[in-house]
C-alpha cells in the first residue's frame, strides 16, 4: 500500500485507557510499517512521565476545550491542509460536537474519516447509571434515561452518516448499531476488532495460584465490586490462592472499604500498572463487566495463557471464548454462586485449568497487531 498520512482523532491523549493504548499499539505499528501518523487530541493527561511506548516518529495535534470551537475547526483543517492528511481515524464517535468539529474543518477537503467505536453501539455509561437508579426505586429517572437515550442515538446516527465508514469491534454490533441508531447503509459499516497491545510471549510461563482482575475499579461497567463479592466465597476455601486487582479508579476506596469489611487477608490492588508481569504468572483473570464493546484483557490474558472467566453480558464475549475450550462464559442473569462455582471448577482441576490455558494462548493469535493492521490497510 502506498504511504499515507493518517491522523488520530481522540479525546484524551496521551491517557491510560483502553482505547489510548489500541490508538498507541496501531500508531506505532503503521509508522513501523512507513506510514506518516499523527495523533490529535482535546485533552492531554498533565502528569509527569507519562509513557505510553508512543513513537518517537508519531506528532501529536493538541487541540483544547471547549470542544465545538472554531479555534479547533481551523486549527484541525489548516492541519489537514498543509500535512495533507489522507485518512482521519476517529476515535470518539459519541458526543454530536465532537463529530461537528472534524465534519465542519474537512468541508471541501477530500480526506476520508473512519470512525471506530470502541463500545457496545446502544448503551454507554450515563444510560446504565440511569438504569441502575430506576432499578433502585427513581421511577421519575425514566424520562431522564429516555432522553439520554435519544440524544446518544443522534449523535451517534450523525457520526455514522458523516463518516466514510463505521468501524465496529464485532460483526454481532452491527446490527445492534443499525436498529438502535436507525442507519440502514449496509456498505457503511465494517468490523475490526482491537489488537493485542503487549508483547506476545512465545511460551506460557509458569503459573501461580492467583486469580487477577484487570481494568477501572468501577461500578457501573466494569462492575468490579462483584469480583470482591465473589472472592470472598472463595478465600477460606482455597487457603493457597489469592486475588490481585489490577488497576485503579474512582470507586478503589469502596473496593478496598468492602476488602476490610468481608475481611479478606489475600486481596492486593495494585493501582495503574502494566499487567503484563500479572498476565505472566496469574492463572485465571475474572471480568464481571455489565456490557463491553470488546473486552481486550479477555484477549491479552489468553495470550499469557491465562484463563478468563467472564460474565456473557454482550455480543464480543462469546466470539472470543468458547466455553470450557479456551475459557469459561458465565451466562445472565448475574449470580454469585454461579461465577464462584466456575472458579471453584476450575482450581480444583488443574489439568482442565492448563489444557484450557493452552488453547487459550492459541486461539488468541487472530488478534494480534500484524492481523490487525492488515484489516485496517485492506479498508484503506
Amino acid at each position: 500500500m502506498n504511504k499515507k498520512n493518517i491522523l488520530f482523532l481522540i479525546g484524551n491523549y496521551p491517557a491510560y485507557g483502553g482505547t489510548e493504548i489500541v490508538t498507541t499499539t496501531l500508531a506505532n505499528k503503521f509508522i513501523a510499517d512507513g506510514h506518516n501518523v499523527t495523533i490529535g487530541s482535546y485533552d492531554q493527561l498533565q502528569e509527569e512521565n507519562v509513557n505510553l511506548g508512543l513513537s518517537e516518529k508519531c506528532h501529536l495535534l493538541n487541540l483544547s476545550r471547549p470542544v465545538l470551537s472554531l479555534k479547533n475547526i481551523k486549527r484541525l483543517r489548516e492541519f489537514v491542509l498543509t500535512q495533507k492528511i489522507d485518512i482521519i481515524i476517529n476515535q470518539w464517535v459519541i458526543p454530536f460536537y465532537a463529530t461537528l468539529v472534524w465534519k465542519l474543518a474537512l468541508l471541501g477537503t477530500k480526506c476520508k474519516v473512519f470512525s471506530a467505536h470502541h463500545n457496545k453501539p446502544d448503551t454507554n455509561g450515563r444510560i446504565k447509571s440511569l438504569e441502575k437508579q430506576i432499578n433502585e426505586g427513581k421511577k421519575h429517572y425514566k424520562f431522564i434515561r429516555y432522553f439520554v437515550r435519544e440524544v446518544s442515538r443522534l449523535s451517534l446516527a450523525f457520526c455514522i452518516n458523516s463518516s466514510d465508514k463505521f468501524i465496529l469491534l464485532s460483526p454481532a454490533f452491527i446490527p445492534v448499531a443499525k436498529k438502535y441508531a436507525r442507519v440502514s447503509g449496509k456498505d457503511k459499516f465494517i468490523s475490526i476488532p482491537n489488537p493485542i497491545t503487549l508483547d506476545v510471549p512465545e511460551e506460557i510461563t509458569p503459573k501461580e495460584k492467583e486469580i487477577i482482575y484487570v481494568g477501572r475499579i468501577e461500578y457501573i461497567q466494569k462492575c468490579t465490586y462483584r469480583v470482591i463479592d465473589i472472592w470472598s466465597k472463595l478465600e477460606q476455601k482455597h487457603p493457597d490462592w489469592r486475588l490481585t486487582i489490577v488497576g485503579d479508579g474512582e470507586e478503589r476506596s469502596d473496593i478496598e472499604r468492602r476488602i476490610k469489611e468481608y475481611g479478606l487477608e489475600r486481596v492486593t490492588v495494585t493501582g495503574f500498572v502494566n499487567p503484563a508481569e500479572y498476565y505472566k504468572r496469574a492463572s485465571i483473570l475474572l471480568l464481571t463487566s455489565e456490557y463491553e464493546g470488546f473486552g481486550l484483557v479477555i484477549v491479552e490474558a489468553m495470550t499469557y495463557g491465562v484463563v478468563p472467566v467472564v460474565y456473557n453480558s454482550y455480543e464480543t464475549a462469546g466470539e472470543l471464548i468458547t466455553n470450557g475450550m479456551n475459557g469459561a462464559l458465565v451466562n445472565a442473569p448475574y449470580s454469585v454462586e454461579e461465577f464462584s462455582e466456575t472458579l471453584e471448577n476450575l482450581i480444583n482441576n488443574e489439568d482442565a485449568l492448563n489444557k484450557i490455558a493452552r488453547n487459550a494462548k492459541n486461539s488468541s493469535a487472530r488478534f494480534s497487531v500484524d492481523n490487525i493492521a492488515n484489516e485496517w490497510y485492506k479498508l484503506m
